[in-house]
């Protein structure tokens, strides 16, 4: 996924029982890599995207899990989360060097996904898929839900410092706290069993200097916002709505109460959104920042 992973655990428990049980939490993130990465040419993903136009693909239960959970955040989020933009993302240059002039076909209307075959079909040759927007979270959730089964009760685990999940509270009781931003007057995140995602334009920028968040609905970098974020239990749900909300630029009707939403708008202002999002969000300052 070409970023960093850093998981905390603080649960009771013979030591070697914990380092053990977080090396096969840190095993589960790996196993995912190997099949979502869009640079490895074993990955399922570049299979399926081999095979675009051609036939369909089998996948596990796990991939076709993720395939279901995908299409269901883009029809929650009006299509503005959409993990066959892949092409696009080369036709930009976030893929090395940029494609031709004339721009690719791309969206998951191109995506056919059979439960009973437990398969995929790109139905597009040029549609790629690419999960880059809900690859952490998705690993995360399955690295949190192996140590959940190994007994580790408290601990906090995140991938490139944009998506957090935490389970349990610190052991004082009290809720992890991270930062929504390294800007000095960004809300402080109060997590406990819950996950926290945001995006951001800025970090990775292609020879334009555009970011790297892609606008479905116009097939250009997205423009507006300087941040998104989610808050809920699911860090790749949470994955999927910092996306959509950094398109969007505002949060939708079609967005859960349960989920808590952060904006950073063009005029630097902080929008909070959602039921829990007073007790989720708080202003101060910690020494820790997502």
């Amino acid at each position: 996924m070409g970023t960093r992973f850093e998981l905390l655990i603080a649960s009771d428990g013979p030591a070697h029982d914990l380092r053990a049980a977080g090396e096969e939490a840190l095993d589960v993130i790996c196993d995912w890599h190997n099949r979502l990465s869009a640079f490895d040419k074993g990955s399922i993903v570049n299979l399926i995207n081999q095979h675009a136009g051609e036939r369909a693909v089998r996948v596990d239960r796990d991939m076709l899990d993720l395939l279901i959970a995908c299409s269901k955040w883009d029809e929650e989020t009006g299509g503005v989360f959409d993990i066959a933009l892949g092409s696009l993302m080369s036709q930009l240059g976030f893929r090395g060097q940029a494609g031709s002039n004339s721009t690719p076909a791309f969206g998951m209307s191109y995506l056919e996904i059979n439960e009973e075959e437990s398969a995929v079909f790109v139905t597009h040759p040029e549609v790629r898929l690419d999960f880059g927007a809900v690859a952490k979270g998705w690993a995360i959730d399955e690295a949190c839900r192996v140590l959940q089964e190994l007994g580790v009760t408290n601990a906090l685990l995140h991938g490139g410092t944009s998506t957090a999940k935490a389970i349990g509270s610190r052991p004082d009781g009290q809720p992890w706290q991270v930062r929504t931003d390294a800007e000095t007057d960004a809300p402080v995140v109060f997590l406990t069993d819950s996950a926290l995602s945001v995006s951001a334009p800025r970090g990775r920028l292609n020879e334009a200097g555009q970011g790297h968040v892609i606008d479905p609905r116009t097939g250009e970098p997205t423009r507006g916002a300087q941040l998104g974020g989610a808050a809920v239990y699911s860090a790749a749900e949470s994955d999927a709505w910092s996306t959509a909300l950094l398109v969007l630029g505002e949060r939708p009707g079609s967005m859960r109460d349960e989920i808590a939403s952060i904006l950073h708008t063009p005029a630097g202002e902080w929008s909070l959104g959602g039921a829990s999002a007073p007790d989720v969000f708080r202003g101060g300052s910690t020494d820790q920042k997502v």
